[in-house]
C-alpha cells in the first residue's frame, strides 16, 4: 500500500467522523426547519470546519476581489516601483541581502512547510518547528497553509482534469496565475479536512493576515533603522514586494511550466515534468515528475546529485532530532505500474 493511499484513507475515516458527528447532533436537536438548514455554513461545500467550530472558506469565490486587488498591487509595485526606486535612488547591501534572505526563509516556509510537510505529511517534527516553518510559508503570501493544501491535494487528485485548480491543460496563463481569478467551481472541503485538524495551522490560519503584516512591515523598519525613511521605502519595495513577487512567480512555475515542458523519467499518468532549472529556483521543486509519482516522498530530487535545498533542510532537521518519520518511495519498484 502506498503513502498515498494511506493519505485517502486517513481521508476518508475524518469525513466518516465528521458526517457521524453532525448525524448524532441533529439527532440530539431534533427536526429542523429547512429555512434553519440552509442557514446552516457547515453544509455548504465549499466550507472546512474545524474541530473548533472555525468554519474556512475553500472557496476563491468568497474572497476573489481581493486577491485581484492585492496581486495586482503586488504586480504593479514589483514591476514598477521596484525599478524605478532603482533607477532614482539606488538600493543598498541590506536591501539586496535582505531580499536573498526572505526568499530563501519564505520560499523554503512554502516547500518544506506547506508542502512536503502539511499537504503531503512527508515527515513529522514538533509543534514549535512547523509553526516556524508556517510563519515562513506566510511571509510568502500564498494563503493559510490550510487553504494552499486543500487545492494542492485537488491538484494531485484530479490533476490534468477539470477539476484541477492549476489544470495545464487549459495553458499557460491558466495553470501560471489564471486559476487566481477564475471562480472555483469545485471547490471541495474534504482536501482542507486533515490539515483543518491540526492546531498549529488552526493557529496559523487565524492568524494569517497579521503574520503577513508582519512580515511586509519588518522591511520598512529595517529599512528605516538603517537609512531613514527613504531607506525603509528601499528596503520594502525590494525585499517586501520585490521578493514576494518573485517567491509567487517561482512557486507559480511549478504549476505551469513543470507541467507543459521537461522530462517524464518515472511515469507518464500525468502532464507533470522534470525541471532542473525550475527546481534552481524553487528549492528543489522542480523534479515534478518523480513527486507526483510519489507524493509522500520527503525528497522531490531522490538522486544526491539533485539539486533539493528542502531535502537537505529536512534531513539536517531529522540530525537534529526536531524531523522523524522521514517517508520515502520506491524510485524504481513502482515506476512502470505508475505510468499505466
Amino acid at each position: 500500500m502506498t503513502g498515498a493511499d494511506l493519505d485517502r484513507i486517513e481521508m476518508q475515516r475524518i469525513m466518516a467522523a465528521a458526517y457521524d458527528h453532525n448525524t448524532n447532533c441533529r439527532e440530539l436537536r431534533g427536526p429542523m426547519s429547512q429555512t434553519a438548514q440552509q442557514r446552516m455554513t457547515p453544509r455548504s461545500p465549499t466550507i472546512a470546519i474545524t474541530p473548533t467550530g472555525l468554519s474556512i472558506p475553500i472557496s476563491r469565490r468568497y474572497n476573489k476581489i481581493w486577491t485581484i486587488i492585492l496581486f495586482c498591487a503586488i504586480a504593479m509595485g514589483a514591476m514598477i516601483g521596484v525599478p524605478l526606486y532603482g533607477y532614482l535612488y539606488h538600493y543598498t547591501w541590506l536591501d539586496w541581502s535582505l531580499f536573498g534572505l526572505l526568499y530563501v526563509i519564505s520560499g523554503l516556509g512554502i516547500t518544506v512547510g506547506y508542502h512536503r510537510l502539511m499537504a503531503h505529511r512527508s515527515f513529522d517534527c514538533p509543534n514549535w518547528v512547523k509553526a516556524a516553518l508556517l510563519i515562513a510559508g506566510a511571509w510568502a503570501l500564498q494563503n493559510s497553509a490550510i487553504k494552499w493544501a486543500s487545492d494542492h491535494l485537488r491538484h494531485h487528485a484530479h490533476c490534468d482534469e477539470e477539476k484541477d485548480p492549476y489544470n495545464a491543460q487549459r495553458g499557460f496563463w491558466h495553470s501560471h496565475c489564471g486559476w487566481l481569478f477564475t471562480p472555483d467551481q469545485h471547490a471541495d472541503p474534504k482536501y482542507a479536512t486533515r490539515v483543518a485538524n491540526d492546531p498549529v495551522a488552526i493557529w496559523q490560519h487565524q492568524q494569517y493576515l497579521l503574520l503577513v503584516l508582519t512580515g511586509l512591515a519588518g522591511t520598512f523598519l529595517i529599512g528605516f533603522l538603517h537609512n531613514g525613511i527613504m531607506g525603509g521605502v528601499g528596503c520594502f519595495l525590494l525585499a517586501g514586494l520585490g521578493r514576494t513577487f518573485a517567491v509567487l512567480n517561482s512557486t507559480f512555475c511549478i504549476n505551469s511550466v513543470c507541467h507543459l515542458w521537461g522530462e517524464q523519467p518515472h511515469g507518464t499518468s500525468d502532464s507533470s515534468r522534470d525541471s532542473w532549472l525550475v527546481s534552481l529556483v524553487t528549492f528543489g521543486e522542480g523534479y515534478h515528475n518523480y513527486h507526483h509519482m510519489y507524493p509522500t516522498d520527503y525528497r522531490n530530487g531522490p538522486r544526491w546529485y539533485h539539486f533539493d535545498p528542502s531535502k537537505w533542510l529536512i534531513l539536517g532537521l531529522s540530525s537534529l532530532g526536531l524531523a522523524t518519520s522521514l517517508r520515502t518511495g520506491s524510485y524504481v519498484g513502482d515506476s512502470l505500474a505508475r505510468t499505466t
